[in-house]
């Protein structure tokens, strides 16, 4: 029966390889990274005892791939900080200064939020939590977390320049993604 399930699992990894790698490398941006990510999830999948009992391995195997690569992403960006993310570019004095000035008017647009938005704003946008991880550390219903994030970004908007505002959803995208 081992034979059999190993048989069944290499024939299913030749007709899928190169799938399950682009697949793998449409998160992470790297093809050995996503060989690596593949073949890990192949060797576990072997090691299963229970692999006989997958009704559909090739969307088992998918999904296992997707899970994976995300996984990979998050571990690495927790290395990360964002004061390292945006020391990353090499600037001259005047860039520094525009870039502090544009940290000033952020954080002025962020003062101006109400105290329970800009909760909501800080847990779910920079600490990344979920929202029903917030509504429970608050003690608010999720739809609630949900209404004081819109009405956050909402005030976030109008309040910053335009540029101001797509360079502050740049730094929270780069800093999470």
């Amino acid at each position: 029966m081992k034979n059999q399930t190993e048989d069944t699992i290499r024939g299913i990894f030749i007709k899928h390889y190169q799938e399950w790698c682009v697949l793998s490398f449409s998160f992470l941006h790297s093809m050995p990274e996503a060989e690596d990510v593949v073949q890990d999830i192949m060797v576990k999948l072997l090691t299963r005892k229970d692999v006989h009992t997958i009704e559909n391995l090739p969307s088992y195997i998918r999904v296992s791939i997707k899970n994976a690569s995300l996984l990979k992403i998050k571990s690495g960006q927790k290395i990360r900080r964002l004061d390292e993310t945006v020391s990353l570019y090499d600037t001259s004095y005047e860039q520094e200064l525009i870039d502090k000035e544009g940290q000033v008017e952020v954080q002025k647009a962020l003062n101006i939020l109400p105290e329970q938005s800009k909760r909501v704003f800080e847990l779910c946008v920079i600490e990344g939590l979920q929202y029903k991880n917030t509504a429970d550390v608050l003690g608010i219903s999720t739809n609630t977390v949900k209404y004081h994030l819109k009405k956050a970004f909402k005030i976030l908007r109008h309040n910053l320049s335009s540029s101001y505002f797509f360079s502050f959803i740049i730094m929270i995208v780069s800093f999470f993604c």
